[in-house]
């Protein structure tokens, strides 16, 4: 009998590295023969801070079909494998669902451990009682497409999630003020790390706060555009 391997999804801190889950850590530990992951050096640094050595091989957006190919042929030899992004929930905005999809297609066993994401961290905190929520992860790198994604977004009822970089922060944000002028608006900024910040604004008022945004680390960004509160935010003007 051929006892195929097992692909385990780990869900990996946002930032703080205590917030990786035991169970993600005895999973690494005991039962994955390889790693998978976006970037061997940042989750090698994860795996030195808690003292775990493991054959790690990179499998990244621009990655060639054929390391996925190799991924399931490992998989069928009986081999565990874990597959890590750099950070969050894998399947968001990595090739996590790539991977998935292949490994699934191929009738093998997948095993989800979760954990960390900043989509639902930034969501925590934004104080929206909404239920329904979209997440459009990162926007366009062009001003005209990014406002044709905004726009298209504002048709949504709920809470909007986008994440951005510090190089494009200050472009997305302005671009948001226009398109949701009356909406409440958070920031969350470094989310779990030492330098944590979470803002909380109105469109309207996204260029007085440029003026002091601190452009550095990641960016998750809230928008609640519910109808009922966006009544109300009028009503309130």
């Amino acid at each position: 009998m051929n006892n195929t391997g097992t692909l385990y999804i780990i869900a990996v801190p946002i930032g703080n590295y205590e917030d990786i889950t035991i169970r993600a850590l005895e999973t690494i530990r005991e039962k994955a023969d390889i790693i998978y992951c976006e970037d061997t050096r940042q989750t090698g640094h994860l795996l030195s801070h808690f003292g775990i050595k493991k054959t790690l091989r990179s499998l990244h957006a621009h990655s060639d079909d054929r390391k996925i190919t190799a991924l399931i042929d490992e998989l069928n030899s009986g081999k565990n494998i874990a597959y890590m992004t750099d950070c969050g929930t894998p399947g968001l905005s990595d090739p996590g669902s790539k991977i998935v999809s292949a490994v699934r297609n191929a009738d093998l066993p997948i095993v989800p451990l979760p954990g960390v994401s900043a989509l639902t961290t930034i969501i925590s905190v934004s104080g929206f009682p909404e239920k329904s929520v979209i997440f459009g992860g990162f926007l366009s790198k062009k001003p005209g497409k990014r406002i044709n994604e905004l726009t298209k977004l504002r048709e949504f009822d709920g809470i909007i999630v986008i994440y951005e970089s510090p190089h494009r922060i200050e472009k997305t944000l302005t671009d948001i003020s226009l398109v949701f002028p009356g909406n409440d608006i958070v920031i969350g900024r470094e989310m779990t790390k030492t330098y944590e910040e979470f803002l909380s604004t109105r469109g309207t008022d996204i260029p007085l706060l440029l003026e002091t945004l601190k452009q550095k680390g990641e960016f998750a960004i809230s928008i609640n555009n519910s109808k009922n509160s966006a009544k109300k935010s009028c009503r309130d003007e």
